[in-house]
């Protein structure tokens, strides 16, 4: 492989998996990758390999599976503050999620009901 494609290669991967943010075998991040960019399974692997040796993405191996992701120390901490602001949000974006289930349920009933009911045709 040219030092061109495996670069492209290193750099569609890492960029995949900081935004993933979860562990991928080679076998995933290939099926994943592989309709979008046209990525062999070869390239996903040697440059998955490259960018562990780099330090860019982590490396662990189970039996002898390989399990890679990213590195946690490039994404920012988060304090307890921000973290008790989000579940805030996630609980009244929850609700009006419910909210509007219920209105839309009520409101579906009662179309349902007009539109089986009999109607005042004029003759």
């Amino acid at each position: 492989m040219s030092k061109a494609k495996e670069a492209t290669a290193s750099s569609i991967i890492l960029k995949y998996l900081k935004n993933q943010n979860r562990p991928y075998s080679s076998q995933d991040v290939f099926s994943n990758l592989q309709r979008d960019y046209g990525l062999g399974k070869s390239a996903v692997v040697k440059a998955m390999e490259l960018l562990a040796q780099q330090g860019k993405i982590k490396e662990k191996i189970y039996g002898k599976q390989k399990i890679y992701f990213a590195d946690q120390e490039q994404f920012p901490d988060v304090n307890d503050h921000e973290l008790k602001n989000l579940d805030n949000q996630i609980t009244e974006l929850s609700t009006k999620v419910y909210n509007t289930q219920q209105n839309c349920r009520h409101l579906e009933s009662e179309l349902k009901d007009l539109t089986n009911s009999l109607t005042t045709k004029g003759c």
